[in-house]
């Protein structure tokens, strides 16, 4: 199809590429505008290590490769904040009408490389529930961190702090409704030349 032909074909529905447009925009935007208000609660968590004080000493292994057994420690407590290990109990401890594959969505950990800080932030409906859920999480980790054994290979034990305790959120996260409109209407433009 040659272009002057398609502008031509174009020019003859442009009242339909304009109506799928404006549908588009309006079924992507409407959703985004009227969403409940959603509420995030964030903590920061710092993962230590110190030798036991009843176990013997134990050789040390060298300095970049305790940081490296360190960091695959702090990285494993980190992808562990949304599995059933951790969110089975918080939910029992609070009582939340959620599964454990719904609290798991709602719960975002991360460990910047270099660091033993650990990131996390929980969404929900309540801003209290919220920081309740993210201090649960955190009292759940410092417990699995004085139950499990050293890394192997390093000898020192690994410890969990709360370095920054959640806080209820004053206001919800904003809903850029205007950007799924925007989305909406190219996705209507594109279906509408199509």
């Amino acid at each position: 199809m040659d272009l002057a032909r398609y502008r031509d074909v174009i020019g003859r529905r442009w009242t339909i590429v304009v109506a799928l447009a404006l549908l588009g925009g309006v079924v992507t935007g409407v959703p985004a505008a009227r969403r409940d208000p959603v509420y995030r609660a964030e903590t920061q968590l710092l993962v230590t290590f110190a030798a036991e004080e009843a176990a013997p000493p134990q050789p040390r292994p060298s300095g970049p490769e305790a940081g490296r057994l360190m960091q695959r420690r702090v990285k494993t407590y980190a992808t562990m904040m949304n599995t059933p290990r951790l969110t089975r109990p918080v939910i029992d401890s609070l009582r939340l009408p959620y599964t454990t594959d719904d609290l798991a969505a709602r719960v975002v950990a991360s460990s910047t490389v270099d660091t033993l800080a650990i990131d996390v932030a929980v969404t929900d409906r309540s801003a209290t529930t919220a920081a309740a859920i993210a201090d649960a999480l955190a009292v759940e980790l410092q417990r699995i961190a004085r139950r499990d054994l050293p890394p192997a290979g390093l000898g020192l034990k690994a410890q969990v702090a709360v370095v920054r305790p959640a806080v209820a959120p004053q206001r919800p996260e904003p809903v850029w409704w205007p950007l799924h409109a925007l989305g909406g209407v190219l996705g209507g433009l594109a279906i509408g030349l199509g």
